[in-house]
């Protein structure tokens, strides 16, 4: 989850308080916070990121619906896709499932090109192995690029 609008700690605070309100679900583990450069945003205003892993028994389609929700009810708007939000949450994985649909795709398409992602993702999950690029989390952030910043706060 990211955001880089507004006070970006109490958006990200917000986001992890309502995922631990989600139904048959919980947090395993939240990575620490990242300073990160935007990456595909013309806001140069900094993200605040993290990776958060979650345990639930609901579909990917009843989760991607509740992170939808929490980012609405953050204050996010349709308008703020691909510019700076409020509060940003995907889903970089479910379990090994790939799933490739208009709406959705799992793993996360960028993931293993966004050190903003994969630093803190290699904290709390370095072993976990990518199903598509068949390389743990660790190893690709070893071959990824350092061409924006990312900073461990």
């Amino acid at each position: 989850m990211g955001s880089n609008l507004g006070d970006r700690q109490i958006f990200i605070s917000y986001g992890i308080k309502r995922l631990s309100r989600i139904k048959d679900s919980g947090i395993g583990a939240f990575s620490g916070l990242y300073a990160t450069e935007p990456v595909g945003v013309q806001d140069r205003t900094p993200f605040l990121n993290m990776v958060v892993k979650f345990h639930t028994s609901i579909t990917v389609d009843a989760l991607l619906d509740h992170l939808q929700r929490i980012e609405k009810d953050a204050g996010r708007t349709d308008a703020q896709r691909k510019k700076s939000r409020v509060l940003d949450m995907d889903i970089l994985f479910f379990d090994d499932d790939i799933i490739t649909r208009e709406d959705l795709v799992v793993p996360h398409p960028e993931v293993h090109n966004r050190r903003f992602m994969l630093e803190p993702l290699a904290e709390i999950a370095g072993d976990l192995v990518h199903p598509v690029k068949k390389k743990k989390i660790k190893k690709l952030l070893e071959e990824c690029p350092k061409t924006h910043w990312v900073k461990r706060l």
